[in-house]
């Protein structure tokens, strides 16, 4: 094992890659990437597990502010030095699942790490209420596959896609990274919809509804729908989205499940709609009693028994 090298700062240089990212080395696909993005001079972005800046420092030719949000300490501080003179990049060493999304609208751009690919997707698309507006992101192609899937099986994905418009756009060869991964990459591009499918303070009962429908998503619509709707209920939603009445429940696509939705509101009684599950308050934990020590009691001394002197005789 190779030893730890010093800085001249005197801070230890861990010579492996601390967060096991695949460094993008090759410069056109990071420029293809910022123009899928269409970043313009007014934009803000944020590039995720920044790296050695592949894409920080292009966008930041192109877009008006870029956050580079590196939590390894050793690009971390490569990127702070090559920052030098380059007004417009804001460096955070953080973990991105802990990093304060701005509350402003903004664009995403990044090579994300894999490992945590859900969660990233999850911190920028959950709350439809987050101002993100555009991303290009590299992930493995595994994942962006089950993202952007015409069958639909999982509940947060489909309600993602009730504001968001996932498209997987290109296979990206292993060549492309430092170290290259063992699998295969993809770029999927995120657009905000123009006109959302559901109301935006609607997105917790629709999740509701999602969740319910896609318990077992091979279910045939008619089976899938009971329970919430009756059956002339049924009936006329299968013949309004012109659905087969024994297709699968995970067949219908982004519009299909919008107009669902609203049928849901219209014409079913709230006493039948999905309960949307209560949000888990923090635990507050109790404040400790100081232990007192225990006050010591002085020893008390057992009487001694006087013994009764012998009678002489």
């Amino acid at each position: 094992m190779p030893k730890n090298r010093r800085t001249s700062r005197g801070k230890s240089r861990i010579s492996s890659n601390f967060s096991a990212q695949h460094l993008l080395i090759n410069k056109q696909l990071s420029k293809d990437m910022i123009d899928m993005a269409k970043i313009t001079p007014n934009d803000t972005v944020i590039d995720i597990g920044a790296g050695k800046g592949a894409i920080t420092f292009p966008l930041a030719k192109r877009a008006a502010r870029v956050i580079a949000v590196e939590n390894d300490p050793v690009f971390a501080e490569k990127l702070l030095d090559k920052m030098q003179g380059v007004a417009n990049i804001r460096m955070n060493r953080q973990d991105f699942l802990q990093f304060n999304l701005p509350k402003s609208p903004f664009s995403v751009v990044a090579n994300i790490p894999f490992s945590i690919t859900t969660p990233i997707l999850g911190k920028l698309l959950d709350d439809p209420a987050v101002p993100l507006q555009r991303a290009v992101l590299i992930m493995e192609k595994g994942a962006a596959k089950r993202f952007t899937s015409v069958r639909i099986t999982n509940p947060r994905i489909l309600k993602w896609r009730m504001w968001f418009d996932l498209r997987l756009v290109r296979t990206v060869s292993p060549d492309h990274f430092s170290p290259p991964p063992k699998v295969e990459s993809a770029i999927v591009t995120i657009f905000r919809k123009q006109s959302p499918l559901v109301p935006l303070h609607a997105h917790a009962r629709f999740m509701a509804l999602a969740t319910y429908i896609l318990q077992q998503p091979q279910a045939p619509v008619f089976a899938a729908l009971q329970g919430i709707f009756t059956p002339s209920q049924i009936k006329h939603v299968v013949k309004a989205l012109r659905l087969e009445r024994n297709q699968a429940v995970s067949s219908l696509n982004e519009q299909q499940w919008g107009e669902l939705f609203h049928s849901m509101l219209r014409y079913v009684d709230p006493s039948r709609w999905p309960k949307v599950p209560k949000k888990k308050m923090p635990k507050i934990p109790r404040a400790k009693a100081p232990k007192m020590p225990k006050p010591k009691m002085p020893k008390i001394s057992k009487p001694r028994m006087l013994k009764n002197p012998k009678q002489k005789k």
